[in-house]
């Protein structure tokens, strides 16, 4: 074994005790070959911690997009972007569309439910739909929200709708490749917390071109945000977009990714994402997300129709697959 795999291996072995690992370690995790024994090396240990940080069970939360509107955020990987031009028109979903999914996916089995919208969503509305949903599911199971960035008392105003926790993130490219000053989104995440709301993030969109260095840079801010559920996520090249060129990284690079982070977070958050192949799943990723309605990784108006969108069963074949056992009930710890 030469040098640089020793020091990998060594890396590995600290990072399972589950206390995380500093940047640096991140940093040469991040930079290993996803061809190599090293990396499948990884994908055991992400496993084995993201095994031991959620007592063996993967989740399966599920999302509504509100509204496939153009967004004047001008995210450039997104396919709501107002510059990108790929979405025409007012799209939004009707309560009964909303409420009926929501009651479905809580029968069907969903750990979570979240809902979604643009920047060109009303916040009022928005308010209105969370209090709607949280009238048709049961008290226990979470209410997540992922919604532009807000203020404190937009924050309190979500809680007291019946909101239980937010999904935000400071994305890869933040303020280059979107008109958001990472300082905003930061701000949000603290909105967040003083609300007394719980978090989900990721390091999202990861595309071919992102570096090792700002991998490492994302992770951290992640882990600093004390979120329920993190992970890594790969960009979806959506035709239009202004980034569809530079294409994807391998379902193996995502598997790799995911494991870093496991292995970088230690044994918090309990949920590591997203397990959207049954590859990711083995290397760690214990959160997968179904959805309906619009979807900014998709063309489709319904994402459900014919476009990216999966069901509930198709993600507890996956988990069948890589061996998980599967959370049955509401996913614990977002309600306050």
């Amino acid at each position: 074994m030469d040098a640089k795999a020793r020091e990998i291996y060594e890396i590995v072995e600290r990072a399972v005790a589950g206390n995380g690992l500093p940047d640096e370690d991140i940093r040469t995790l991040y930079a290993v070959d996803p061809h190599s024994r090293e990396a499948h090396h990884i994908h055991w240990a992400g496993n084995e911690l993201s095994l031991k940080a959620s007592d063996g069970k993967a989740e399966i939360h599920a999302q509504i997009g509100l509204n496939g509107t153009p967004c004047p955020k001008n995210c450039l990987f997104c396919s709501f972007a107002l510059c990108n031009g790929v979405r025409k028109g007012k799209l939004e979903m009707p309560r009964e569309y909303v409420i009926d999914f929501a009651q479905r996916y809580e029968e069907q089995g969903a750990n979570a439910i979240l809902i979604l919208s643009t920047a060109s969503y009303r916040f009022e509305l928005f308010l209105e739909m969370a209090a709607a949903v949280r009238a048709v599911i049961s008290p226990e199971m979470p209410l997540l929200a992922n919604v532009e960035d807000m203020t404190l008392e937009q924050a309190r105003q979500l809680k007291a709708a019946g909101v239980n926790g937010c999904y935000h993130a400071v994305r890869m490219g933040e303020g280059v490749v979107t008109t958001i000053p990472v300082e905003t989104r930061l701000q949000t995440i603290a909105n967040i917390h003083a609300a007394g709301l719980t978090l989900s993030t990721c390091v999202e969109p990861i595309g071919p071109e992102h570096t090792p260095e700002e991998l490492t840079e994302k992770t951290r801010i992640c882990i600093d945000a004390t979120p329920l559920s993190a992970g890594c996520g790969r960009r979806v090249p959506v035709p239009g977009t202004a980034l569809f060129s530079h294409g994807a990284i391998s379902a193996l690079h995502n598997a790799l990714y995911v494991a870093v982070y496991r292995l970088a977070s230690g044994l918090e958050p309990r949920l590591n994402c997203a397990a959207g192949t049954d590859l990711v799943a083995s290397a760690g990723g214990n959160l997968a997300w179904a959805e309906v309605g619009a979807n900014p990784r998709d063309t489709e108006q319904l994402t459900e129709k014919g476009g990216r969108g999966r069901d509930i069963a198709f993600y507890r074949e996956l988990y069948t697959n890589a061996d998980w056992e599967i959370l049955e009930g509401p996913s614990p710890g977002w309600i306050l």
